[in-house]
């Protein structure tokens, strides 16, 4: 990652029509049919498609002192540095030079089925975090979570990995300019994550539902900073059940029913 501390963003140009870019920008005429054969009126709506359509979400993780840790990464987001410029109507006083991030990656169009997913957070946990993973090592957390449905097609596909930040190599990178000037990914025990997610110091919701449902599946109770104990795991087994068998990674986990 790089050596130096990015202090500010700036407006190099315009893009031109053949550099291409990661989203598709769909606006068209619809109307809603109904079940007696008519029709609304048409309407206008417009939303964007990415490049691959949906991402991963990746909770990086270790337990120590009787706690678990999470990774979080500082990212460079054009979009809510250049809020400052914006007519809000009520000001936002935060400074977004940098915003704590989830490990996450986009998928490619050459990422196919869940053996496609399973390789694509193999790539970003190296990319970003610099640990070697198998695809065996990645655990479900549930079902996903649409981040912007009324604007966005994206769906965002949320995992766990146990890793050993005495494993941690330099990250290579996806070879872009942000993920380059990134700052490394930081562990922190996952009760201060979600605090600081109350608080608005951390504001990417992927963090936040990543920490509650990591915790759900160890069984840990942020809010009283423990682990449930023996007349408590009763609360929590039906959570940790449903988060094995939803989501795009149910078809690896699901057992038969004898």
């Amino acid at each position: 990652m790089a050596d130096r501390t990015v202090v500010g963003v700036e407006v190099a140009g315009e893009v031109s029509p053949t550099e291409g870019g990661f989203l598709t920008l769909v606006r068209l005429k619809y109307r809603n049919r109904y079940d007696d054969g008519s029709c609304s009126r048409p309407y206008l709506y417009e939303y964007i498609h990415r490049r691959g359509f949906d991402a991963v979400a990746i909770a990086l993780y270790h337990e120590v002192g009787g706690h678990p840790h999470m990774a979080y990464r500082p990212g460079i987001r054009v979009p809510v540095y250049f809020r400052k410029d914006l007519p809000l109507t009520i000001r936002d006083e935060h400074s977004y030079d940098l915003i704590p991030e989830a490990v996450a990656g986009s998928m490619e169009p050459s990422d196919h089925g869940m053996e496609g997913e399973l390789e694509r957070v193999v790539k970003e946990v190296w990319e970003e975090a610099g640990f070697h993973i198998s695809p065996e090592a990645v655990e479900p957390l549930g079902g996903g979570f649409f981040p912007s449905h009324g604007q966005s097609s994206e769906k965002i596909h949320l995992c766990a990995v146990r890793v050993d930040p005495d494993w941690a190599e330099e990250p290579q990178g996806d070879g872009s300019v942000n993920e380059s000037d990134a700052p490394p990914i930081r562990f922190r025990p996952l009760r201060d994550i979600l605090l600081d997610c109350a608080k608005g110091v951390i504001e990417d919701p992927k963090v936040e539902i990543l920490s509650w449902r990591l915790g759900l599946r160890l069984g840990y109770l942020p809010a009283l900073g423990r682990y449930a104990g023996p007349d408590e795991a009763s609360t929590v087994l039906e959570f940790q059940h449903s988060l094995g068998r939803a989501g795009w990674m149910r078809a690896r986990d699901i057992k038969p029913e004898s």
